[in-house]
């Protein structure tokens, strides 16, 4: 783990690319709905139930879920949240917004949510897939 010396966040790579601004949970629900922040409250307490996790608020809208790297993301949009997260094999679903294969072994998955029942046991067990993924 390499730590960085201006801002005190650890990350797995050293020297990684990063933003040494942190936000606050208040920033980042600022003038946004309150049925937003929660959702993003409920999507945190459904993945605490299988995760350990810290999170990082970087502007201008993005919580990351770390362990030792980051497993999750979730994007503060005005009306709805991008829920990101990472498997080790291509899957093709209707909720699946966007995709992106990052690596040989990598792809990175979005689905938007706007409603509580959209994180659905379906998207539940991605991002606890993705989190085994990065905890292995």
């Amino acid at each position: 783990m390499w730590k960085c010396p201006s801002c005190q966040r650890k990350f797995k790579n050293e020297f990684q690319n990063h933003s040494c601004t942190l936000l606050t949970e208040k920033d980042l629900f600022n003038n946004r709905p309150v049925a937003l922040k929660n959702l993003y409250d409920h999507v945190l307490k459904e993945v605490r139930k299988f995760a350990e996790f810290r999170i990082e608020i970087v502007p201008p809208d993005v919580a990351f879920l770390k362990t030792e790297s980051t497993f999750m993301a979730i994007k503060v949009k005005k009306r709805w949240l991008d829920i990101q997260f990472f498997l080790d094999y291509l899957e093709s679903h209707e909720l699946i917004k966007k995709f992106q294969k990052t690596s040989n072994r990598r792809y990175t998955y979005i689905v938007s949510i706007d409603d509580f029942d959209q994180f659905d046991e379906q998207l539940i067990n991605w991002c606890r897939s993705s989190y085994e993924l990065i905890t292995k």
